[in-house]
């Protein structure tokens, strides 16, 4: 374990004792005196171990008692998503399809009660110079900036985001379903008889909870790439 700072060490260990089940939910775990001495690591060690442990829901404290190994949260999963990732064989080949001003009136249905205009942006993505995917981005319009096609190159709304504010200040919420296919999309598309489409829409607020962006990202069916891991599983 060269190499591994020793309270995650200690950390993995007791991981692998729980998915074991040689610690099972419920359990109390050994005090920090007694892992100290078993490990041969300093208090302050140990406390940090338990406290990723705690971090990542394998634990719970009780003052004045110690750990307890949590039940799993078998219905908690984490989606790990981004707009180039959820798309089988991605390899970077996008067409922009249009860059335009979007006033407030025509986001309503889609936003709500907005006050601002938007920069709409839509691409295709393909693969093996197939159709996969279909992108619409919405971006607060920046009074005196001018859009210039030409340097809009594809981007996840994380990369978009960054240069603006940062990562840590904002809120993306993600909502999974299955639309309606419209002649427009089908035709974007190219889509097969009864093929089905993923939508993925995106919602990302400040941390004054304002709108700095929207997306829409269609995906056919068979070139949607979304997994999620349990979260007893993310860190192993």
């Amino acid at each position: 374990m060269t190499g591994i700072p020793l309270y995650m060490q200690l950390v993995n260990q007791i991981k692998k004792q729980i998915n074991q089940g040689i610690y099972k939910p419920g359990d109390l775990l050994p005090s920090e005196h007694d892992l100290a001495s078993e490990y041969s690591y300093s208090r302050t060690t140990v406390r940090k171990g338990l406290s990723i442990l705690f971090s990542e829901g394998y634990v719970n404290p009780v003052p004045g008692k110690g750990y307890f190994v949590k039940e799993p949260e078998i219905d908690n999963y984490t989606l790990y998503f981004s707009e180039k990732g959820c798309v089988k064989n991605y390899s970077g080949d996008t067409k922009l399809l249009e860059v335009r001003l979007v006033p407030p009136d025509k986001l309503s249905q889609q936003l709500g009660d907005i006050k601002k205009s938007f920069v709409m942006i839509r691409w295709l993505i393909y693969v093996d110079k197939k159709p996969a995917a279909y992108d619409i981005k919405y971006l607060p319009y920046e009074k005196g900036k001018p859009i210039v096609e030409q340097e809009i190159h594809y981007a996840t709304f994380p990369e978009m985001v960054a240069k603006h504010q940062s990562l840590f200040s904002v809120k993306k919420t993600l909502k999974i379903s299955a639309p309606s296919i419209t002649p427009e999309l089908n035709k974007l598309l190219n889509l097969d008889d009864q093929e089905s489409v993923i939508l993925v829409e995106q919602e990302i607020l400040n941390d004054q909870r304002k709108l700095i962006g929207y997306g829409q990202l269609f995906i056919r069916g068979k070139y949607c790439n979304l997994v999620a891991v349990s979260s007893y599983h993310q860190s192993q």
